[in-house]
């Protein structure tokens, strides 16, 4: 029976131990997945931003998933004093807002241009003569699908097989430019003019909001791609080939966005511009 005893003892001690190696085992897989970035759905996700020379960080994002679907949203705010700041943040509030309340994932279209005209509204009615807009993308993804949406100069594209490719265009006097001459609507003239001018011509805030840039046919997503969301103190400033070498190397989600940020510190800018950047990996 004293053998019994010992040998059940010895058992529960054996079955306890497993157990606290099995806790132990489990707690630094948590720790270690915490310090590789967030996690949504499947998804890596990492983000950086950098005030640059302004005196306010007008850039503003933010990140939301229920069920299947995950959102990401990056605002570049414009305008004088902190109108900027203030239209940034309204903004992502707002996307953040209507995708977590209403679940928004059957009919993305309809949540985009909803999103994106009350944003136009609210920023309108919340600030006095006009002050302040903001340039925006979103990004949803829903399984293996990518849809997204966006506005003024701010950049969405994905790293696939060592290439980093845009998917958006943007919204400057430049590029309205560009499209006009191959649609024969300006002159060779007046196109090589306005290629030099990249002001903004459409941006949430305005009176005169046009129609947003949104995807025609959803991306299918393949295993490691890595979607990147920017504002223009990025895709301006940074040589394509420089976040394409960071995107190649074997870094978490985290250490890219940072080390593009470094680069972008270090680089010989005489103005630099807030810059923000959200990476996720599929």
């Amino acid at each position: 029976m004293r053998e019994l005893m010992f040998e059940n003892k010895y058992i529960v001690t054996f079955i306890l131990i497993s157990m606290i190696g099995l806790l132990l085992l489990i707690r630094n897989l948590m720790e270690s997945k915490l310090r590789r970035g967030m996690y949504h759905n499947g998804l890596e996700i990492g983000a950086a931003t950098f005030i640059g020379n302004r005196e306010l960080q007008e850039d503003a994002m933010d990140i939301a998933s229920f069920k299947k679907g995950t959102l990401t949203v990056l605002a570049d705010g414009i305008g004088k004093r902190r109108a900027g700041q203030l239209s940034g943040r309204l903004v992502v509030k707002i996307f953040v807002d209507l995708f977590t309340a209403n679940h928004s994932i059957d009919n993305i279209n309809y949540f985009f241009k909803r999103a994106f005209n009350i944003s136009n509204r609210e920023i309108l009615k919340s600030l006095e003569d006009h002050q302040g807009g903001a340039s925006v993308v979103c990004g949803i993804i829903v399984d293996d699908l990518l849809h997204y949406a966006l506005v003024g100069n701010t950049m969405i594209a994905v790293f696939r097989n060592n290439e980093l490719i845009p998917l958006s265009e943007g919204h400057t006097v430049n590029i309205l430019a560009q499209k006009g001459f191959y649609q024969g609507k300006i002159s060779r003239q007046d196109a090589l003019w306005a290629l030099k001018e990249k002001r903004l011509f459409n941006y949430v805030g305005q009176d005169g909001f046009q129609d947003i840039e949104i995807y025609d046919v959803p991306v299918k997503l393949k295993h490691g791609d890595i979607i990147l969301l920017m504002s223009d103190g990025i895709h301006s400033y940074l040589p394509w080939n420089q976040l394409e070498d960071v995107l190649k190397k074997d870094l978490t989600c985290d250490e890219m966005a940072t080390t593009i940020i470094k680069k972008l510190k270090e680089a010989s800018i005489a103005e630099k511009d807030n810059a923000s950047i959200i990476l996720m990996r599929y």
